[in-house]
């Protein structure tokens, strides 16, 4: 086989792959539709972990940093609820729109790459991997970054291919986007770290360092962080003492080991379609299908040379953060994968044409043929996931957030009324139920309002307006009397902080349950509801 050039605009011998024959975008975007409401209907829920709560309830209020990760995520869940209603269904559809703008960057990144149709390819395929299916239903910290990633190298490779005002557009939307990466989790400084190899490596890179856009886009990436950075300073370094917390200081094997693996993991059945289906579309060599197949997937991560400029972006994330993981920097963490493989799929597809450009064609064709089974088989795998979900009352399908919330707040208006329920603390971030499902306007505060947490998120003035403390009590076969309140943590501090300050302790419990033929068991939990009335003297 002849040797791979390294060029960005490397040319190829055979047949150019056929573009899909619906257009690639559409394809995505009823994909992204259907995995949507999947995703709504096999979970019942959010999120066990209570991560898209926690986002709506930084999106209260715009702010500059909050007391765990920058505020990039916050501001798109409030912009995208200013338009969509409150509800479990628009949650997700954002979730799936961000998927598809990442698509939609993966293939501006191809175009820039010169890979011609194989750029909506690379789009399309990684619809077969799961952060882009299941793990994308969770909107979150990780999540967030699947379109950023892409389109800041898009803009990378627009800038140091454009002259004259288009590079200087090129290079400031350069330096927005990669302060925009920062802004969504502070782990993509290894991305923008990792940007480096191409640029070094590569003849083109190197030469756009003597221009002036490289500094212009480093001008506007930092006077873009800068009240990020103003607010962070300002606020006792909060952000970026929760950030290094997360560092474990010594080297955890077992999560290094994950992490190495999280290529095959995450990504395995695209990968597995696309070298199978090459495979078998190729000639038959000594050896049979079996040695085609092997000989695929190995070609399909090789590099085209050190100045690769593909390999070095969908390579560098996870090598560098497999160093530091190795080193001992970062206890490393599974799901800060969910980005790293937005150049996958492009480097599987050049590499492969590279290897057979007739056998890609053909594999490519296959795989359209089966893009709508393959989706029924995933709507088909949802619906069973419901129904065992259901049949086996797994607590986080069958717990009544929407219930439970209007609930509460329908008691507390009944027990107060004319007066105004200003504030909901206790449970983080699980109490932004109440301020989701039930009331917009009321502010959710991680613990107890004077706690730090809920000093940065909400600085009001708590003390003058009414509120009240919310401890999730879980799922009960019958609800239990006051006396009765299971001494959960959040129960014990809501009562200390309240005893301390001369109020009443003991909380109004309440249940809820989930109803409807998708909810055939009965199953209550409880929530035990503490008030906090306006004025609340100090201790």
């Amino acid at each position: 086989m002849p040797p791979l050039a390294p060029s960005v605009d490397s040319a190829f011998s055979g047949s150019q792959p056929a573009a899909p024959r619906q257009a690639w975008w559409q394809m995505a975007a009823l994909a992204c539709l259907l995995w949507a409401w999947m995703s709504t209907v096999a979970n019942g829920n959010l999120d066990s972990q209570f991560d898209m709560l926690e986002n709506y309830a930084w999106s209260q209020s715009f702010r500059w940093g909050t007391h765990k990760h920058p505020p990039l995520f916050a501001w798109v869940v409030g912009a995208w609820f200013a338009v969509f209603p409150q509800t479990d269904w628009a949650y997700r559809l954002l979730s799936y729109a961000n998927v598809w703008v990442a698509l939609a960057g993966v293939a501006a990144l191809g175009r820039r790459l010169g890979l011609g149709t194989l750029a909506q390819w690379g789009a399309l395929l990684l619809l077969w991997s799961f952060p882009y299916t299941t793990l994308a239903g969770k909107f979150n910290a990780n999540s967030q970054l699947l379109p950023l990633w892409p389109w800041t190298a898009a803009l990378l490779l627009a800038s140091w291919r454009a002259s004259g005002w288009r590079g200087g557009c090129a290079s400031v939307l350069l330096g927005l986007l990669a302060a925009a990466c920062m802004l969504g989790k502070y782990y993509s400084g290894v991305f923008l770290a990792g940007l480096l190899a191409p640029v070094f490596l590569h003849p083109q890179g190197r030469r756009w360092l003597l221009t002036p856009r490289p500094w212009l886009a480093l001008a506007v990436f930092a006077l873009a962080l800068w009240p990020h950075l103003d607010w962070v300073a300002q606020h006792g370094w909060a952000t970026l003492a929760y950030a290094a917390d997360q560092n474990g200081g010594q080297t955890v094997w077992r999560h290094v080991l994950r992490f190495a693996l999280s290529p095959l993991l995450y990504w395995l059945p695209a990968w597995l379609a696309l070298c199978l289906a090459h495979a078998a579309a190729g000639r038959r060599e000594a050896g049979g299908w079996r040695r085609a197949a092997v000989r695929a997937a190995w070609q399909s991560w090789r590099p085209q040379g050190w100045g690769d400029t593909l390999f070095w972006l969908a390579f560098a994330p996870w090598a560098l953060t497999l160093g530091f993981g190795v080193a001992g920097v970062a206890e490393l963490s599974i799901p800060w994968a969910i980005p790293i493989g937005y150049a996958f799929s492009l480097l599987w597809l050049r590499n492969l044409r590279a290897l057979d450009a007739a056998a890609l064609n053909t594999a490519l064709a296959r795989l359209q043929r089966a893009w709508w089974p393959a989706l029924a088989v995933a709507l088909a795998l949802a619906l069973g996931v419901a129904a065992f979900r259901a049949l086996t009352g797994q607590a986080d399908y069958y717990r009544p957030s929407r219930e439970a919330a209007q609930a509460i707040v329908q008691d507390w208006q009944a027990r107060h009324p004319g007066q105004t329920l200003h504030w909901a603390g206790g449970e983080w971030a699980e109490n932004a139920m109440l301020a989701f499902y039930a009331q917009p306007n009321l502010h959710t505060v991680p613990g107890l309002p004077d706690s730090l947490p809920a000093r940065l998120t909400w600085p009001g003035p708590w003390q003058s307006l009414n509120g009240l403390l919310l401890c999730p009590l879980g799922p009960l076969s019958q609800a239990p009397q006051p006396a009765a309140v299971p001494a959960t943590q959040c129960v014990a501090q809501a009562q200390a902080w309240l005893a301390a300050r001369g109020q009443p302790a003991a909380p109004r419990v309440l249940t809820a349950q989930r109803h409807g033929w998708a909810f055939p068991r009965a199953m209550p939990f409880a929530y035990a509801v503490f008030d906090v009335p306006a004025a609340t003297p100090a201790p």
